[in-house]
């Protein structure tokens, strides 16, 4: 192998691009390596639910940029106890890597001893190339995945899409969900992501569900539970139901609407939705003027 690319990738923002391009920018093979689960959910027992990426949508993103080679290694409490040392000789030993391209920050080893000075250092004596990416900057500070997930925490959707260089999405199975959007009128597909999954700040959003290659996004007005262990529901505008359930959907969000709302009557709960998906017709009709005005 030519080249390898390390690091937890939760993500796949611009920052992360930035160092994988500059990997992929030589000539030869390019192995993406990278760990399951990232390291800290490993240390909160898995009970951490802000991952911005699973692993099989981290997966999915780097096979449509082309990566054809990923490798990933069991974040395990013997990766986690193992030196730099010896975590870098296994590494080579697998790969037998003559060029290794990792950010700024990266760290790896026990109690994150290693560093990008010690990996230098280590790939120096044995020749082998070291290329440190250095930060991808936006608003004169890093792009980093921990303020992508304070931005969707706090509902700022367009400020974290920036980061990560496209729109945040979840995937999910779609199950049979208590009947009552049908009963008022406004069927919904309700999503159930991954409990690690980072879920936007509860509330209304605009945006697209998808069923898989080759399938056209359908418009919808989304529903993000103040519950992290509520699927997310999506009513799919001006398309009619099929059987979907047992299905994995993604549901792409686009614009946040609304905060969500409680203790709501039937009527109200009706008022309310009606408004949702009015402005999320709304909000297709300026995305298509705006793509319009671009070609």
């Amino acid at each position: 192998m030519d080249t390898i690319t390390l690091g937890n990738f939760d993500g796949i923002h611009s920052g992360h691009l930035k160092v994988i391009e500059k990997a992929r920018s030589y000539s030869g093979d390019t192995c993406l390596v990278c760990f399951e689960p990232v390291a800290r959910q490993y240390f909160t027992d898995n009970s951490w639910n802000r991952r911005l990426t699973t692993v099989s949508e981290r997966e999915g993103i780097l096979r449509r940029m082309g990566m054809k080679k990923i490798m990933i290694i069991p974040f395990d409490k013997e990766t986690a106890d193992k030196s730099p040392d010896e975590f870098l000789s296994e590494l080579h030993e697998m790969e037998k890597f003559s060029r290794i391209v990792v950010g700024y920050d990266f760290h790896f080893g026990r109690n994150r001893s290693g560093t990008v000075e010690y990996l230098y250092q280590w790939c120096t004596s044995r020749e082998i190339d070291t290329i440190i990416v250095p930060p991808l900057e936006c608003g004169d500070e890093p792009v980093k995945s921990e303020k992508i997930r304070l931005l969707l925490e706090n509902g700022e959707l367009q400020n974290a899409e920036k980061l990560l260089g496209r729109h945040y999405s979840v995937t999910g199975v779609v199950s049979r969900g208590k009947g009552l959007g049908k009963q008022i009128g406004f069927p919904t597909l309700n999503v159930r992501v991954s409990g690690c999954k980072l879920l936007p700040k509860p509330g209304s959003y605009a945006g697209y569900v998808n069923s898989g290659e080759g399938s056209r996004p359908i418009l919808a007005a989304i529903f993000v539970p103040g519950s992290a262990t509520g699927p997310v529901e999506a009513h799919l505008l001006d398309h009619r139901d099929r059987d979907v359930y047992g299905s994995i959907v993604s549901v792409s969000f686009r614009k946040r609407l609304r905060s969500a709302a409680s203790s709501l009557s039937i009527e109200e709960l009706k008022k309310l939705i009606t408004g949702d998906v009015e402005n999320v017709r709304q909000y297709a009709l300026q995305e298509k003027r705006m793509e319009d005005l671009k070609r």
